[in-house]
């Protein structure tokens, strides 16, 4: 296999155009001057080990070249078939990529997406964010400069929503859309036409240019809206039967995927009624599809009024050096806290430890914080409210909780104990007759006053003393940095994803966090200077 081995002495061409990559589009000096640093025979070894050795096919690109231009196409946001362009008409990305003087781009379209797949299934983007990291946090970028720095880490966690790239739709146009994609399939295999498809199979409603055209109903009119769902279904079901009596040698990739889209919105959104008709589920299912093209884009919230439709992106952010060091991806719909732990594992990965995690409360339950704290570490974060009900009542903190004894003692004396995560109910019939009661509780006659004890309740004590000093409030202030960084992450990348499903858009949120620690590894190098 080729190795990729471009000279690092600069040409004079290359010299004058150096000069010119001071204020605009600075990283691309900056990637021409170190990448012989940043691709070395280590990490170049572990790019060629994505392929096979057997020799047969074509000679593949070299790795370490076609991983450079996955870099630059992040840089500028360059779609596969402009960054083909680009490597032809734009000084900048020849002189990077070595190939001044080309009329011929290097590589293919093609081969820029197979070696994006290579990169996800062979985990090179993980390893590629960790080699910025390891550069950055070694100081080999540096002039000669070989700095020891300490595996201990101090880190904040963060997220921010990113809506998917697939189309949210409703449950007709789901169950439509994915019968449409069923027909497509169906005719490029069996080289018919749709038309004939849709006839033979039963379904006519996708003759017309949409589900709802083809209906052709009073969208107003409940009935008519419920024997629309009547429809549709019978229909989707007559085309189901008509692919396994036809096509049953053959229901494999990509037929698969939309029938199984099929049978898992019925699932999620129809149900069967006492006549045998079906109807639209009431409520929403817990783990509901919303899109047909990406079957992992969730509802989520960014706050009870605030909805998104897509995944979160998770990054922590080292607090001593302005890196990156490791990012996540999880669906929208599920907490925060989830997204810790792939966090920590790739912090493992790279043999640091946390021995400080500044996070927001979302991540307060994620077992990352009692391993921390179990190996002696510190975590900081906001705590949790205690705000009464009404400015009238009094609050939780006007409750003594002793935490040792498990006791919690009302304004008014009453004692009660507690575990941590129960919700204590004092006796009702003293706060029925407790002189305080109107400034206690609203509840109905007859109950007590009831007061939720957190299962982490002695960490949350903690925060909260932290939160009460000027030295605490600063600390707590130290987590804006991963904030500044999802920033950046977001002005780079946008709001929307720019790939289907949760793994191709960890791709691009590592690829991301590489290139903002490349640019971060360029201040310090020009501070330094």
């Amino acid at each position: 296999m080729e190795r990729w081995l471009p000279p690092v002495e600069l040409s004079r061409q290359e010299q004058a155009l150096m000069k010119r990559l001071t204020r605009v589009r600075a990283l691309f000096g900056f990637l021409r001057l170190h990448r012989h640093e940043l691709f070395d025979e280590t990490f170049q070894e572990q790019l060629e080990g994505m392929y096979r050795t057997t020799g047969a096919g074509e000679a593949p690109h070299p790795p370490a070249l076609m991983c450079m231009v996955t870099l630059l196409q992040g840089y500028v946001g360059a779609s596969d078939a402009e960054a083909v362009e680009l490597c032809v008409v734009d000084l900048r990305w020849q002189m990077v990529l070595g190939c001044l003087g080309a009329v011929t781009p290097p590589f293919s379209q093609g081969a820029l997406q197979a070696f994006r797949e290579r990169m996800v299934a062979h985990e090179m983007d993980r390893m590629l964010l960790e080699r910025t990291v390891a550069l950055v946090r070694s100081g080999a970028m540096t002039e000669g400069e070989r700095r020891a720095v300490s595996k201990a880490l101090r880190v904040a966690i963060d997220s921010r929503s990113l809506a998917g790239a697939g189309r949210v739709e409703d449950t007709i146009n789901l169950l439509g859309h994915a019968a449409r994609s069923i027909v497509r399939v169906v005719s490029k295999i069996t080289e018919r036409p749709p038309e004939e498809i849709c006839r033979k199979a039963g379904i006519p409603l996708l003759l017309a240019p949409s589900i709802k055209a083809g209906l052709d109903l009073d969208w107003s009119d409940s009935k008519q809206k419920a024997a629309a769902i009547q429809i549709l279904e019978r229909q989707v079901s007559s085309l189901q039967q008509w692919v396994d009596r036809h096509m049953d040698d053959v229901v494999e990739q990509p037929l698969r995927i939309y029938l199984d889209a099929v049978t898992q919105v019925r699932d999620q959104d129809l149900e069967t009624v006492e006549d045998g008709t079906v109807r639209i589920r009431q409520g929403v299912a817990p783990d509901r599809r919303v899109s047909i093209e990406d079957a992992e884009m969730r509802h989520g919230r960014k706050s009870r009024s605030k909805r998104f439709d897509g995944y979160k992106e998770h990054i922590a952010r080292d607090l001593d050096l302005p890196i990156i060091v490791a990012c996540a991806v999880t669906l929208a719909n599920r907490p925060e806290e989830e997204g810790a732990s792939p966090i920590a594992k790739d912090i493992q990965r790279q043999r640091l430890r946390i021995v400080e995690l500044h996070i927001d409360r979302a991540y307060v339950n994620s077992p990352v914080v009692d391993d921390v704290l179990r190996a002696k570490g510190r975590v900081f974060s906001k705590p949790w409210g205690q705000r009464a009900r009404s400015p009238d009542l009094f609050s939780k903190r006007d409750f003594k909780i002793d935490l040792r004894t498990k006791t919690i003692t009302c304004p008014a004396g009453q004692v009660e104990v507690f575990e941590p995560g129960d919700t204590v109910e004092f006796d009702p019939e003293e706060c029925g007759a407790c002189p305080l009661r109107a400034k206690c509780t609203q509840a109905a006659s007859g109950r007590g006053r009831t007061v939720s004890i957190a299962e982490d309740e002695a960490l949350q004590r903690k925060f909260r003393k932290l939160q009460q000093t000027g030295p605490g409030r600063a600390v707590l202030r130290q987590r804006t940095a991963v904030e500044h960084a999802l920033a950046h992450i977001a002005a780079r990348k946008g709001h929307s994803a720019r790939y289907i499903g949760a793994r191709r858009n960890l791709f691009d949120l590592r690829r991301a966090a590489a290139i903002q620690n490349l640019e971060a590894a360029q201040r310090l190098i020009q501070e330094a200077a």
